[in-house]
């Protein structure tokens, strides 16, 4: 996800900054990506965008015309192109908004602020979720938690991706989401052609039906889709909690994998409700992680 935006001056001077999450970006971080753009800043001119990585976090960067440049600041693994995509709508914006302040403009940054809202609107990128797991453990009942139709489309080699994509409300800076479903055994045998989904989901769920067998064959995978997603990143949901007499409880599922479990019902009548509240946990530990 994007964690910063930040506009900066002729000298090197903040100019407007705008941060998403609760993870900052490390400062010394961002005067190092300074110091090294200071090096060839004559090679970023003419609005040209471009890329530099710096520890866990890419930096895309454009200059306009009138020498400000335009920085965002993502997780290194976030798709460059989706982000490229916002970083010339957001220059031509905030351009035309503050054309005549940056020209006079005396080191007052408050008058940048009301472009807060704006660019919210314009930069933020939709979470994106994965659900997986074999067939019969509920990915297709929690898909369709989620309003609106799905829509199919193929990889590179044929393989058929289950795509839902839905406006998001009560999330702070998120706007839609963006939802996955992938057969678990599907997903292994091809891994190579969702790389870049993978590592740039926002949360990917491992769906389990809390049975033994379901839970043993499971874990095979799970070292291979663990090294495909961003270390957190990676949860299980136990489903099928009701059934008593056969269900995993969370905490032998946790220990027996390796990763964070929440135990789930889908036939809960409140389960939509807690669906949801649940992904909401799943975000709030992944965007608090140092």
């Amino acid at each position: 996800m994007i964690r910063n935006f930040m506009v900066i001056g002729i000298g090197g001077l903040l100019m407007y900054s705008r941060q998403y999450g609760d993870k900052k970006v490390d400062q010394d971080l961002i005067s190092g990506f300074l110091t090294a753009l200071a090096s060839f800043s004559t090679e970023v001119k003419g609005g040209k965008i471009e890329s530099l990585v710096m520890q866990d976090i890419r930096f895309i960067y454009s200059v306009a015309d009138n020498e400000l440049l335009f920085v965002f600041c993502c997780d290194k693994d976030d798709l460059e192109e989706e982000v490229q995509g916002r970083i010339e709508k957001v220059k031509g914006e905030f351009n035309r908004m503050f054309a005549d302040q940056v020209i006079n403009w005396n080191g007052n940054v408050t008058i940048f602020r009301p472009f807060d809202e704006i660019v919210d609107d314009m930069i933020v990128l939709p979470l994106k979720i994965v659900l997986v797991g074999e067939p019969g453990v509920g990915k297709s009942t929690l898909f369709d938690f989620f309003p609106g139709e799905g829509m199919i489309t193929l990889d590179d080699n044929d393989n058929e991706i289950f795509k839902k994509s839905v406006a998001v409300d009560g999330i702070q800076n998120v706007k839609q989401m963006d939802m996955f479903k992938f057969d678990l055994e599907s997903l292994m045998k091809d891994i190579r052609f969702q790389v870049d989904l993978l590592k740039s989901s926002d949360i990917v769920i491992l769906v389990v039906s809390s049975g033994v067998s379901n839970v043993s064959r499971t874990k095979k995978n799970v070292d291979k889709l663990k090294a495909n997603v961003r270390k957190g990143r990676l949860v299980v949901l136990a489903n099928m909690q009701d059934m008593n007499d056969v269900a995993l409880e969370p905490e032998m599922i946790e220990q027996n994998l390796g990763l964070k479990t929440y135990g789930f019902s889908a036939t809960d009548p409140e389960a939509k409700s807690k669906f949801f509240a649940l992904i909401g946990t799943m975000l709030s530990n992944v965007f608090t992680q140092v």
